[in-house]
């Protein structure tokens, strides 16, 4: 893992979440769709395959603070004021925002409305993409702790193997009723513990001395492509066969499911494979013919590649703010949602960045 891969993976995760959200209205399951039709069935493979991102970008959450440490050391104080002035300024207005506009706040005396806005910030749910920020503070809480666990091999298979037996034990429950007792137990998906995995696996990948690129790379890219593919399959298998069984596609929840982690975790080593993305140049045919047309693009490709990497790292830098806004976007263009979900995706992630972009560019640094 590279800081230059970290800034794609953002603005990829980012762009996917947009269209999670942008895509809620058509996915199967919802609002009693219980057929398939094309239109259906790419929405709920963007809304359902996408479910991937939350975890990666718990895992570049991990990753971006311990490897800031190799710039400067770790200090308890600074590391909190940091933290706290990065997370709890957004996550308060963002859920003002959205609390102050509801009906029954309106129409509450101001002892109601104080415990409405106490219970909002207390619960995360203010707003339905503020739970993030929730789930990241607890783990910046646990950042002090976790970065003193040292990187091994097999530390790193034992957590692979609690963090499935955790999300299957959550999902046999949940899916089929087995071990009933579990249920009280194991809190909802929003509970840091499901992410804390996530979040050491990300400190670990900047401390592993290049250990993970070097297993990465006894296989071709294409091969870790095929899987990813292959748990896209069982993932979208597994989310049909819940949704029918359960009735409801959220019956289940969305990231409590082993299917996740194994969709999270092959395009993490698939992302980690690109790692020399940047250096290669397009590949054409070997006729003289079109050698002599295409001979300028090798040329025009490299030329090319450090205004993209300005950009993938604007696109990065911007993301937090994107994912913010991207639900006041899509709410200001609902209307629109009669041109079916197909069109609505790409100008819901066009808008959402272009707001996102701006704002960035607007506020201070």
């Amino acid at each position: 893992m590279t800081w230059e891969l970290s800034d794609l993976l953002r603005a990829i995760a980012t762009t996917i979440v947009i269209g999670i959200h942008a895509s809620h209205p058509w996915w199967f399951g919802v609002h009693g769709t219980n057929y398939l039709d094309p239109e259906i069935f790419i929405d709920t493979a963007v809304n359902q395959v996408g479910r991937f991102t939350v975890p990666i970008f718990v895992i570049l959450s991990g990753f971006a603070l311990a490897k800031s440490e190799e710039k400067r050391p770790f200090e308890l104080p600074i590391f909190i004021q940091r933290r706290i002035w990065r997370i709890v300024p957004p996550y308060v207005l963002f859920t003002l925002l959205n609390t102050v506009g509801r009906s029954q706040f309106l129409s509450g005396n101001w002892l109601d409305r104080g415990q409405q806005i106490g219970q909002a910030l207390a619960s995360g749910m203010g707003d339905y993409h503020l739970y993030f920020l929730g789930i990241i503070f607890q783990c910046y809480v646990a950042y002090p702790f976790l970065r003193r666990i040292n990187f091994s091999p097999h530390k790193l298979v034992a957590l692979l193997l609690i963090t499935f037996a955790l999300f299957s034990l959550r999902w046999l429950s949940a899916t089929f009723g087995w071990l009933p007792s579990l249920i009280n137990l194991l809190p909802d998906g929003n509970h840091v513990i499901y992410w804390l995995p996530y979040f050491q696996l990300g400190i670990w990948l900047s401390k592993d001395r290049g250990w993970t690129n070097e297993t990465v790379s006894a296989w071709r890219s294409p091969r870790w492509g095929y899987l990813f593919a292959i748990a896209t399959v069982i993932e979208l298998s597994e989310f049909y066969g819940s949704a029918i069984l359960k009735n409801s596609a959220e019956a289940v929840g969305h990231y409590t499911r082993p299917t996740v982690v194994l969709l999270t975790l092959t395009f993490l080593l698939w992302s980690i494979s690109w790692r020399n993305w940047e250096i290669k140049s397009p590949v054409f045919p070997i006729s003289p013919i079109f050698k002599t047309i295409f001979k300028p693009i090798p040329q025009l490709w490299r030329s090319l590649q450090p205004r993209m990497k300005t950009q993938i790292q604007i696109f990065s830098k911007a993301s937090f703010t994107t994912y913010l806004i991207h639900v006041w976007v899509l709410r200001a263009i609902a209307p629109l949602e009669i041109v079916g979900g197909i069109l609505f995706l790409p100008l819901a992630i066009a808008l959402s960045w272009l707001g996102g972009i701006t704002l960035w560019r607007l506020l201070p640094k």
